[in-house]
């Protein structure tokens, strides 16, 4: 009775081990190399993160994040790094980890340049393990959980937590896509939220009627189409990103100081109410400061910005 005690208690304590020991062995080795982020959370702390989100006890995020025992998330990005990062060989040494690991592949997806894949292990019919890994030329992302898992609703502890790395949740149900002229991207919500500074609502309708216009091109012209929109796709995963560590860093998500079509942002220089085309012209060496206010209505922003005085 004995023995059989102690082996169900190591079966119980398995899977958390495992991500502990997972975790040690990435921050041991790459916790001093520039662009690597590790985070470990374990089911108490998951009440100070509820509490800091306001999420109320009837909300799906509430139950789903309450049902979990933790949550590792790790990332390396070569972005702006002068190191030479080999995140090939990170890539390798987790997905050798889970195949190791008697986790069983759900997920293998190529898209974009990028690789993904989703482990999991069950237990009577339950998911109690879960883990997410993608890859890029530039960076490589794991995103494992543990407890008892509703796959259908993972994408919405993104916001819960707000920790670098879980925006990938998505990708485990697929993400939404929005379509550019000559092709079709991929891309979560954050990514939206970002695209949508980029492109107002004239804009978007111009490239539709781009869209219809393919029928009349020649194969030669919907290729090349097709790779500016690939092009424009990956630069924009690669802004949103960093848009995205910016609002980490600094609690709040950037305003862009110029930007095409926008209409929810007032400029001022030096008390002047000035175009967006003037910002743009502005030397950035002649700024002195920069105050942001949001407008009465809550609908956008009003942008202060001085400029240093000549000397006399």
């Amino acid at each position: 009775m004995k023995k059989l005690i102690v082996l169900i208690i190591a079966v119980l304590v398995l899977t958390p081990v495992f991500s502990q020991d997972m975790f040690k062995q990435l921050t041991d080795k790459y916790s001093d190399q520039d662009g690597f982020s590790a985070t470990m959370i374990t089911n108490d702390m998951f009440d100070l993160y509820l509490r800091k989100k306001n999420i109320e006890k009837d909300s799906p995020v509430y139950e789903t994040l309450k049902k979990l025992d933790n949550v590792l998330v790790a990332s390396q990005s070569k972005f702006g790094s002068k190191e030479e990062i080999d995140v090939k060989g990170l890539h390798s040494e987790i997905l050798s980890n889970y195949q190791k690991g008697n986790y069983t592949l759900l997920k293998t997806e190529k898209k974009m340049g990028e690789d993904i894949k989703v482990y999991l292990k069950k237990s009577n019919d339950k998911v109690n393990s879960l883990a997410l890994v993608t890859a890029s030329s530039t960076s490589v992302n794991l995103v494992e959980m543990n407890g008892d898992i509703d796959l259908a609703s993972l994408s919405e502890l993104s916001d819960a937590l707000s920790i670098r790395g879980l925006e990938n949740l998505y990708k485990i149900n697929g993400g939404s896509s929005f379509q550019f002229y000559g092709g079709t991207f991929t891309a979560p919500e954050y990514l939206y939220n970002y695209s949508r500074d980029f492109f107002n609502e004239d804009r978007l309708i111009e490239l539709q009627q781009r869209i219809k216009e393919q029928g009349s091109l020649s194969e030669e012209q919907v290729e090349k189409y097709q790779q500016q929109a690939k092009e424009m796709g990956l630069k924009q995963a690669e802004m949103a990103e960093k848009y995205r560590q910016m609002a980490e860093q600094y609690g709040r998500k950037p305003i862009f100081l110029s930007y095409p079509g926008d209409t929810n942002t007032v400029y001022y220089i030096d008390g002047k109410k000035v175009k967006v085309v003037d910002i743009k012209n502005l030397d950035r060496e002649k700024i002195d400061g920069i105050e942001v206010n949001k407008m009465e209505d809550d609908e956008g922003n009003v942008i202060y910005i001085t400029t240093k005085k000549k000397k006399k």
